[in-house]
């Protein structure tokens, strides 16, 4: 099971953000962190390596714009967020745990705001449709990640003691989703089959057409 994550891939193909040289290096130093919980040599990293490129550029006053030396590194990036695309980030981010670790609590907050729109998108849902929520006992503690809608209530979870990592149900426990149907956090692995179950048990209606996420 891999444990890696994209975000410091995606980070790197599109640093638009990190203009000063306290930012880039900030980022520079979290993607060598993520790299090591990884089990992975930050050394070897492409985007580790276009991320110091970047911070060098701005420390020499250059322009920030990638260039055809970056091209292969930029490759290697694309390449690895098209591999991670098979264990999305939130299924090796709660596999690999989350208490008391600043680091990956960090992530957890924005994968799981992801996972639950692009099941929303899945099942035809406008913005405007539902309320995504955060709750935790503490803030070094991984919380609960919670959408909210007309006839769906649906809650990603850090799988402690047993319990299952999704779980969802008519939000006023009405037939047919009177009773919480919960299933392992590797079900978001394959995010359209979820939420195709997800409408299936809980009789949504069919999207018209799906909007943007």
């Amino acid at each position: 099971m891999t444990c890696d994550i994209d975000y410091r891939y995606r980070r790197a193909l599109e640093p638009d953000g990190l203009t000063t040289f306290e930012n880039a290096l900030r980022a520079l130093n979290e993607a060598v962190d993520d790299a090591r919980l990884a089990a992975l040599d930050p050394a070897l990293c492409p985007a580790i390596k276009l991320l110091t490129r970047h911070l060098g550029r701005i420390s020499n006053g250059e322009s920030l714009c990638h260039t055809a030396l970056d091209d292969n590194l930029r490759r290697q990036c694309i390449e690895r967020i098209a591999e991670l695309k098979r264990a999305p980030a939130i299924v090796a981010l709660v596999r690999r745990g989350l208490d008391y670790r600043p680091q990956e609590l960090r992530h957890y907050r924005r994968e799981g705001s992801r996972a639950l729109r692009a099941i929303a998108f899945q099942l035809g849902l406008e913005h405007t449709d539902y309320r995504l929520g955060y709750t935790t006992p503490q803030e070094s503690l991984a919380g609960d990640h919670t959408l909210e809608a007309k006839q769906l209530y649906l809650r990603i979870s850090p799988e402690r003691y047993g319990e299952p990592g999704v779980a969802w149900r008519n939000p006023h426990w009405k037939p047919p989703g009177a009773a919480m149907r919960k299933a392992p956090i590797t079900v978001l692995r394959d995010i359209p089959a979820l939420a195709a179950r997800i409408a299936r048990e809980l009789k949504l209606p069919s999207p018209a057409q799906p909007g943007l996420i």
